[in-house]
């Protein structure tokens, strides 16, 4: 029984091993979570400098995969996501978040990428990107009204506002000046809806 116990307690940690992938030796059953007492970041920094772009950990009995190689990156998330590197870490949340791209699974990730690869294809990116740009010369100008007159300023209002206009114009064609004209229909129903 104690034998069953402790291979419970030690079977996933050679995998990374079994691959060549360097990382911190992990302890029975908490793996390398004690390296987090330190602070995520700083765990991150000192197992980047020692190991190099690439390493692995466990989260519990859990493997992960530490990938700081752009080129890597980029063939997972895009050239190989469709085929071997569909899934991510799954936090096990639950509620609208639930069918999020970033968690989804299997054929849900599918579909919902599916529907929405369309929407960001290179063409429509520039397009949005023109009308990020006309927007943000908006945003300066809404921002130096408040530095002219010496001022603070809501940030929230302000960002928010240059949200709302890049969204509405991108996505509906519709040109608002949501900071300044509060009191458009689109504004104002959109307000409701977020429940702001």
């Amino acid at each position: 029984m104690v034998f069953v116990f402790l291979s419970y307690g030690i079977f996933p940690y050679g995998l990374f091993k079994k691959l060549g992938i360097p990382g911190p030796s992990p302890l029975p059953f908490i793996g390398t979570f004690l390296g987090y007492r330190k602070g995520v970041p700083k765990f991150d920094m000192e197992c980047f400098k020692k190991y190099g772009k690439l390493w692995g950990l466990y989260d519990g009995r859990q493997p992960v995969l530490a990938i700081l190689d752009p080129v890597i990156i980029k063939t997972i998330l895009v050239k190989e996501c469709y085929t071997n590197f569909m899934n991510r870490r799954n936090f096990g949340l639950n509620g609208p978040l639930e069918s999020a791209i970033t968690i989804a699974e299997d054929e849900k990730w599918k579909r919902i990428r599916t529907v929405l690869s369309p929407t960001f294809t290179s063409g429509k990116l520039k397009e949005m990107f023109q009308i990020m740009n006309h927007y943000s010369n908006t945003l300066v100008r809404n921002i130096q009204v408040y530095v002219d007159e010496d001022e603070p300023c809501a940030m929230k209002d302000v960002l928010g506002a240059y949200t709302m206009d890049v969204v509405a114009s991108s996505s509906f064609s519709v040109n608002i000046d949501s900071l300044n004209k509060p009191n458009d229909p689109f504004v104002t129903q959109t307000k409701k809806l977020l429940k702001v």
